[in-house]
């Protein structure tokens, strides 16, 4: 049983190494994210390994290859937007809360406002448009025509000085 099974293997692997690149190259403008593609293309060759005693092609499996890769992706897709839609919908119960829990709730935001105030001008902007607004880098560089690389030090200086800011509500 071990030839058979160290023969599947062998094949499997050499299907890798010869599509991997080409199925990243495909798979990548859809995504536009290296995570996310590189996950895919798990989930893609775990697909494989299931299945690889029905492939009987290995010169045309790039193309089964892409068409599991875009399936999962577009599954990736509709999970993401049900989530979304069902986050959406949910309304939270208030009286699940104490009226302690409550008043402790609008005090943290209430500190943790205050913080983001305390931010340079330019910094508090971009802060809020990533986290609050849920812009891109690439969005908010847009909008404010500079470059992705000052959003991120504007980021990374503002995450910093919040951390300094709110480190008094670390808990020991």
């Amino acid at each position: 049983m071990k030839p058979i099974r160290n023969k599947t293997q062998h094949r499997f692997n050499v299907i890798v190494e010869e599509t991997f690149d080409r199925l990243y190259a495909s798979l990548y403008p859809l995504c536009n994210n290296k995570q996310m593609c590189e996950d895919i293309i798990q989930e893609t060759y775990i697909r494989l390994w299931k299945n690889i005693e029905n492939v009987q092609d290995d010169h045309a499996i790039i193309r089964l290859l892409k068409v599991y890769a875009r399936n999962i992706f577009l599954d990736e897709l509709r999970s993401a937007a049900r989530k979304k839609a069902s986050l959406s919908r949910h309304v939270p119960e208030e009286d699940i809360y104490t009226p302690a829990e409550n008043m402790e709730d609008r005090e943290l935001y209430s500190t943790i406002q205050s913080a983001i105030n305390q931010l340079p001008p330019k910094q508090q902007l971009i802060f809020r448009m990533h986290k609050e607004q849920a812009m891109s880098y690439k969005q908010i560089s847009t909008r404010m025509n500079i470059g992705t690389g000052t959003i991120e030090v504007h980021m990374n200086r503002a995450i910093k000085k919040l951390k300094t800011l709110l480190s008094h509500l670390r808990k020991p």
